[in-house]
């Protein structure tokens, strides 16, 4: 995208909400580079496939894990900086909704960088919100009994690829704000039990994410 674009007014409010939060891409990749550099140091006799499977279990294991933490505090304005304005734009989904949709994002940018893909670039850069995106809907689609097998799932994200990225985005985005409001209600539960759901639930959505993302990846490789 041009930094002189104009950004459409037009974007669901989740989407907005989490972009004001993700990370930069440039530290993403800069990190998962240096985390790839560091697997290489430690294991000189794999191949790189194998570095990057080591990687990709490190990232996923890692951002599992940051998602949990979001989804078991209370305190995530002290935790991720902006974090109140995104859930005051963010049209109803709760705080712990929109970080774990940052987190998964910037797992799926650093699974990215990790199979070649370049995140500076706006088309790999919205490849990774719709990974994201799909992955976290799959999920929801899931609790309902309707499992989205790896094969089901890659073809799923290459449908979105054909058309217009920016408007599948958008699409994405605004069924997932659905879906997190409607989730967000269902959580008007008793403090100490909601905070379990949240830590379990976030990181089993993130792994799954990520498992998704690395199948999508290495189909890709």
């Amino acid at each position: 995208m041009d930094s002189n674009e104009v950004v459409p007014e037009d974007k669901p409010k989740l989407l907005k909400a989490v972009e004001l939060i993700v990370a930069k891409p440039e530290g993403i990749k800069r990190e998962s580079l240096q985390l790839m550099e560091k697997l290489k140091e430690a294991h000189p006799t794999k191949q790189e496939n194998e570095i990057r499977k080591l990687a990709s279990e490190k990232i996923i294991s890692n951002y599992s894990y940051y998602a949990a933490f979001a989804g078991g505090t209370t305190a995530l304005t002290g935790v991720i900086p902006g974090i109140g304005t995104a859930v005051a734009i963010g049209g109803g989904a709760s705080a712990d909704a929109v970080a774990c949709m940052k987190f998964q994002i910037e797992m799926t940018m650093a699974l990215a960088t990790v199979y070649g893909h370049d995140v500076l670039i706006e088309e790999e850069k919205r490849l990774c919100y719709i990974i994201a995106g799909l992955g976290a809907i799959s999920e929801a689609a899931k609790e309902g009994g309707k499992a989205v097998g790896s094969k089901a799932f890659i073809k799923l994200v290459q449908e979105n690829l054909k058309g217009a990225t920016l408007q599948a985005v958008k699409e994405i985005f605004k069924k997932l704000g659905i879906t997190f409001t409607r989730k967000a209600l269902e959580k008007a539960i008793p403090f100490g039990v909601g905070v379990v759901i949240g830590f379990s639930a976030n990181k089993g959505i993130t792994w799954y994410v990520g498992s998704k993302a690395r199948d999508f990846f290495t189909s890709d490789a």
